[in-house]
């Protein structure tokens, strides 16, 4: 059968068990009339219990398998104001997405912030597969990602994640699943101090080829979704190993990038690197790199 299987509720599920032993008891205890009359009884009332959880009296009723599952919900809540994953070049999964069903012909998920960005579908790792002549897509847990949005309300606001779906098999009509989440926007830490170290110390001077590290000082702890800071060096091409950004984690106030290769030169140059999220741009100390 293509849609969810039902399942009993705990009470009913104990109540059969207990039953189901006694009659096991009993079935192998012919030897006395009494008993046998006790056998016929329980049938009776085994019978009438499967009755009332056929049409959900008494307080034992059938349940769709994963009636309180969440089909698609976000597991990321926490977002940085004014800047998208695209944006940082991060690709990271924020929600998940079920299908509950064995074999699903159409399936089909949005999220809508709720900010005017509209309801639109987010990219998922969802894939199809033949069914006979029929696409169909398989049970399980998906990923889902929406890279491209900017968040720009501060504060906490609720996501609509929705998944349409009809099982392969039922009768006519999809059915719909909605999940309101809830998700805090923080705003964006802007940067204190960009600074070239090495073995924990300020330098102003390096070796071509040596390694250096660069440390990223807020000016207050990141937010529980940390805080993504745009990197640039100067004179461009003479840092390569330099990410375009890096993210100071949540309620941390540092970031140290470790081992960064210098190029060779044929004579002294010097580079500085800038460090920004909102506000002034900050710029670090000049670093001279000898052949």
């Amino acid at each position: 059968m293509s849609s969810p299987l039902p399942e009993l509720n705990a009470g009913a599920e104990h109540c059969l068990l207990s039953l189901c032993q006694l009659l096991v008891f009993l079935r192998s205890s012919n030897h006395f009339r009494g008993v046998r009359l006790m056998r016929q009884g329980c049938l009776r009332i085994c019978a009438v219990l499967i009755t009332l959880l056929a049409v959900g009296l008494g307080g034992f009723s059938l349940r769709p398998a994963r009636a309180e599952s969440k089909y698609m919900f976000l597991t990321v809540t926490d977002y940085e104001a004014g800047i998208s994953y695209r944006q940082a070049q991060w690709h990271a999964p924020i929600g998940h997405l079920i299908n509950p069903c064995s074999y699903a012909d159409h399936f089909v998920a949005t999220i809508d912030w709720n900010d005017g960005s509209g309801e639109h579908k987010p990219d998922t790792n969802v894939q199809t597969r033949m069914l006979q002549t029929i696409p169909v897509v398989q049970s399980g847990i998906y990923l889902f990602w929406d890279d491209e949005h900017v968040a720009n309300r501060i504060g906490t606001q609720v996501v609509t994640t929705k998944v349409a779906l009809h099982c392969a098999g039922d009768p006519a009509g999809d059915r719909e699943y909605i999940e309101q989440n809830e998700v805090t926007i923080y705003s964006r830490i802007p940067v204190n101090q960009v600074e070239f170290t090495k073995n924990g110390k300020s330098i102003s001077t390096v070796k071509g080829h040596d390694n250096v590290d660069l440390t990223i000082t807020l000016d207050a702890p990141a937010p529980p979704s940390g805080t993504w800071v745009k990197l640039e060096v100067m004179p461009a091409g003479n840092l390569n190993t330099l990410p375009p950004y890096v993210q100071v984690s949540g309620r941390e106030t540092q970031e140290t990038i470790r081992n960064l290769e210098l190029k060779k030169p044929d004579a002294d140059f010097g580079i500085v690197v800038t460090a920004s999220t909102v506000g002034r741009p900050q710029e670090s100390q000049k670093l001279t790199v000898t052949p």
